[in-house]
């Protein structure tokens, strides 16, 4: 459930329960309001799917706090993060993990959730494109540019429009196409 969505159930929440508790409200009126409502829900989460910005503005990004085993502290300390060492620390522990000595690589999640990676494990995937569109690569989690990614296409001979999905991942960029395809190539 995204922050969107939470706060637009207790919106539609307090519609219906104010219908059951007041007589004044007509049907009519109720069905347009919990119609106009249901709508504003819909259109707010196309935006957040369209376009990054509002996407990151109303759901967040990741945020990176350990990195090659070092702690990022402009991450840490900027203040708009908000990041809680107490609470990752317990986070970790109720994880199996001791310290983040044993960190390679940690991130939390715009949901808040927290992805970790030990030295032996692998870094987690990057989208590069999504619904035929090249994303920013944010270059504290993979340093390819926009232009690097379209290279790529015209090397390998796929449209931009093609391409529904593309991925790094363990120095490979997966490409997942409408017709259902999948090619994968080497990348370092």
């Amino acid at each position: 459930m995204t922050p969107i969505d939470l706060i637009g159930n207790f919106i539609l929440g307090g519609i219906i329960g104010g219908v059951i508790y007041t007589d004044s409200i007509s049907l009519s009126r109720y069905i347009v309001v919990l119609i106009i409502g249901t709508l504003l829900m819909h259109f707010l989460n196309y935006i957040a799917k369209k376009f990054d910005v509002f996407r990151a503005l109303a759901l967040g990004n990741t945020i990176v706090f350990i990195k090659n085993g070092s702690l990022l502290m402009d991450n840490i300390q900027d203040k708009k993060n908000k990041i809680d060492i107490i609470n990752i620390m317990s986070s970790l522990h109720s994880r199996g993990i001791g310290s983040m000595q044993e960190i390679y690589y940690a991130q939390i999640e715009p949901n808040g959730s927290l992805t970790v990676k030990n030295k032996e494990e692998k870094d987690p995937s990057v989208i590069l494109i999504l619904d035929s569109e090249i994303k920013d690569c944010p270059s504290h989690l993979l340093d390819i540019s926009q232009d690097t990614v379209q290279h790529l296409l015209d090397k390998y001979s796929l449209k931009l429009e093609d391409v529904y999905l593309a991925e790094y991942y363990d120095k490979k960029i997966m490409f997942a196409l409408y017709d259902g395809k999948r090619i994968t190539i080497p990348f370092y």
